[in-house]
Order: structure tokens, then sequence, then C-alpha cells
């Protein structure tokens, strides 16, 4: 099957579903592969300065474990 081949039959199928799920994976997929070169995800300046605010924090001891978080989703699920 030829690529055009293949996005017409790609795009017959998503003008066919209702299935949500599917189609915000398939943008996301999409999405990440037009961010990627070489097959390497760019990211944003958004994004980088996001991961270095998460870093900082680490170094800060500005976190809580996996346990805790729960616990606290659980606390605000209850409210």
């Amino acid at each position: 099957m030829s690529t055009a081949e293949l996005k017409e039959k790609l795009i017959a199928q998503i003008n066919d579903t209702d299935n949500d799920e599917l189609l915000t994976e398939i943008s996301t997929r999409l999405y990440i592969e037009s961010k990627s070169v070489n097959g390497i995800y760019q990211m944003s300046e958004a994004e980088r300065e996001a991961v270095a605010d998460g870093l900082n924090q680490i170094r800060n001891g500005q976190w809580i474990s996996d346990e805790e978080a729960n616990r606290q989703i659980e606390e605000w699920l209850r409210k």
C-alpha cells in the first residue's frame, strides 16, 4: 500500500469514527510526530521551562511521595 493510499484509508476511518478516545490518541500521536526531528521530540520553550521548574522543586525538597499524592487525591475526591 502506498503512502497516499494509506492516508486515504486513514482519513476514511477517521471520518467514520465517533470514538473520542481513539481520535484523541491519533491527534496526540500526530502532534508528537510533528514536533520531532529525526525521531527525537523537540520540547517547546514552555515545556523546557516547566521541566526546569520541576527539577528545581526537587532540588529544593518541594516534592511529595507517590503514596502522599494518592492520599491527597483520595481526600480531594471525598470532598
